[in-house]
């Protein structure tokens, strides 16, 4: 009977589909169930990365997914790796939802301490647990301190600027508690430095040079917490002690909210000490709004400065932990160390660049680097990579003029993945998909090109932009192939013209995010991969391929270039798009590329008992 050679393909791509999910299951710990997924094959990144260093203690860890997860499907463990005899996690509190979750240390964390964050599947066996973990370490205990001298609101001294100026008395002032570290003076001055942009819009790039780190602990010269700062890198009042006993005046400019007073209440810029000037000063021994903003001062009056400790180095641009949209950047760091950093010891070998992600070994990119005073910028030979974790490496090698050697540190920030759009065609189709787009006046050259082209002339086709069918037809349009052991191999080693890219966040028409492909540019359904919503609520697609990506000949309508134009026995494979998981793609199930697909001689019939019907079939399109 006609029908039972259809009957015999289908069930022979079957029995491939299936061993395929049985090997890649077996070989990659997971399967294609979203209830036994891992952990690692869900997780896009995790801040702050694995052996980032000087991690500020009120840091929340930010977890990003590729897809949308409940909060009961992972748990998570923070443990102080330094004290492996303390028996208990520390405690976590979880925000967010969808595919970003924050889990926040409820009572902050140790300075100068490791921890490792491990992300533990709930609904796997405690026998063969799925994880992932990242291990960083943290901040030293950042000091302020108040001079022991007094100072004119002349700041600048012999030095290029005020801030600098201000920054030199800091370092020389007798009171400096350690003089191997670097301190620089919280204050305002004019564009050289300033905590706040505008009011309530402070910190990142919205500050220049500003004294102080996100989410970072500062403790008096007895090791008191005076406060932590917030992710603007300023801090909330009241604070927790005041900065220091007394209640002598310390030049700011600082308004009480942490913007700049200006010129006519910084003495000019820190360059006058006319009596007739004015300086806007805090108070010691004031825990609110007063300590750094209590009133103005004369600047021929001697006043006290605050001086606070810096990281050895700072990651400038991109912040560290940022994740930036600008894949042409360069990358910027800010060197604090006493006497100086050495630049001649700042090469690519000690300032290097990795770029990773998750469960990918990372590689070193090229580039060269230049220096403007304490600030060393390394240029990428090559535009960066959208959906990345990048690490910026500064090794032991780089010296301070002083030929003292920094700790190696390891400072992250992350490319935004790039954003792309899926949709389902208005218009569905037989199977001759080229003679569709021939009938239309469109390009036809193969089936495939016609089901591009009627991709390109629906209306959902952003203007500007080039839309392709995600369509397989093993042979110009290939997505993965079956490696011999029956294991799917993808990736631009295997596939031929395929529309989806790597690393890629997709949306649809709506902007509703989707998921994110991998590293070789699929939606991964075996390793536990599932879209956040339904492509569609109804219809069926033509993909020709199966749930692992691959495709075989009997199941793509004769590559697309026979439908309805009389009886025949063809299939091509389907998705449906009202589902989530593999059968999205490809559901296990063809459907008739034809009407009809058995003619008995007196009449044409569609024999559904092994297909999906007889029906035109709409596609799948993803913007290029």
């Amino acid at each position: 009977m006609i029908s039972q050679l259809l009957t015999k393909n289908h069930l022979c791509w079957m029995f491939i589909f299936c061993i395929s999910i049985f090997l890649f299951a077996c070989n990659g710990g997971s399967s294609a169930s979203q209830s036994a997924q891992p952990v690692s094959a869900l997780v896009k990144s995790i801040y702050p990365s694995n052996n980032d260093t000087d991690i500020g203690i009120a840091t929340p860890i930010i977890v990003t997914f590729n897809t949308n997860i409940n909060e009961s499907q992972i748990s998570a463990k923070l443990v102080d790796i330094n004290n492996p005899q303390i028996a208990n996690n520390i405690d976590l509190n979880v925000s967010g939802s969808g595919s970003i979750y924050t889990f926040t240390p409820a009572n902050g964390l140790l300075t100068n301490t490791t921890y490792q964050l491990t992300l533990r599947d709930v609904n796997v066996s405690t026998d063969n647990p799925t994880s992932i973990s990242t291990t960083f370490s943290t901040q030293s205990n950042y000091t302020i301190f108040t001079t022991s001298g007094k100072y004119k609101g002349n700041l600048i001294g012999s030095t290029a600027s005020a801030a600098a100026g201000a920054d030199a008395i800091c370092n020389a002032d007798v009171g400096n508690p350690d003089t191997s570290k670097y301190y620089k003076a919280m204050l305002t001055a004019s564009s050289e430095r300033f905590a706040c942009a505008a009011d309530n819009v402070c910190g990142g790039l919205n500050s220049q040079d500003w004294v102080l780190q996100p989410y970072s602990g500062y403790y008096n010269v007895s090791n008191q917490l005076i406060q932590s700062s917030s992710g603007q890198s300023i801090f909330a009042f009241p604070l927790a002690i005041p900065f220091d006993i007394g209640d002598s005046n310390v030049w700011t400019g600082l308004t009480d909210n942490w913007g700049s007073s200006g010129d006519g209440d910084t003495c000019k810029a820190w360059t006058s000490s006319s009596g007739d000037k004015n300086g806007k000063c805090g108070r010691l021994g004031q825990t609110g709004v007063k300590s750094i903003s209590n009133d103005k001062q004369d600047c021929n009056g001697d006043r006290r400065l605050y001086c606070v400790m810096q990281p050895t180095a700072v990651l400038v641009y991109p912040i560290m932990g940022s994740t930036t949209t600008d894949l042409s950047t360069a990358i910027s760091v800010r060197f604090n160390m006493v006497g100086g950093v050495n630049s001649a010891t700042v090469n690519t070998t000690t300032f290097s660049i990795i770029e990773s992600s998750t469960n990918q070994v990372g590689q070193q990119i090229t580039g060269t680097i230049s220096a403007s005073g304490s600030v060393f910028t390394f240029t990428p030979s090559a535009a960066l990579k959208a959906g990345k974790t990048y690490y910026v490496n500064l090794s032991s090698g780089i010296t301070s003029n002083n030929g003292v050697a920094i700790t190696p540190m390891v400072l992250t920030f992350f490319t935004a993945g790039e954003t792309k759009l899926i949709f389902v065609t208005q218009d569905s189709w037989w199977g001759d998909l080229q003679e569709v787009a021939k009938k239309a006046g469109l390009d036809y050259t193969t089936g495939v090109i016609g089901a591009d082209s009627l991709c390109a002339v629906d209306s959902q086709c952003p203007a500007g932009k080039i839309c392709k069918a995600i369509i397989s037809d093993n042979d110009t349009r290939i997505a993965c192939i079956l490696s011999e052991s029956g294991m799917p191999l993808c990736g631009s080693s295997y596939a031929k013209d395929w529309v989806l890219t790597p690393d890629t966040d997709y949306v649809n028409t709506s902007g509703v995010f989707l998921g994110t492909t991998n590293g070789v540019g699929i939606f991964n359904f075996l390793g536990g991969f599932q879209f956040t919503t339904p492509l569609s609520s109804s219809g069926k697609q033509w993909t020709g391929l199966a749930g692992n990506w691959t495709s075989v000949d009997k199941g793509t309508c004769e590559k697309w270039t026979k439908g309805d134009s009389g009886v025949n026995q063809l299939g091509g494979l389907l998705g449906y798009p009202d589902t989530v998981d593999y059968k999205s793609i490809g559901s296990g199930n063809a459907g008739g590329c034809s009407q009809y697909n058995y003619d008995n001689g007196f009449d044409k019939y569609c024999i559904t008992d092994d297909i999906d019907g007889c029906s035109k079939r709409s596609l799948y399109c993803a913007t290029q």
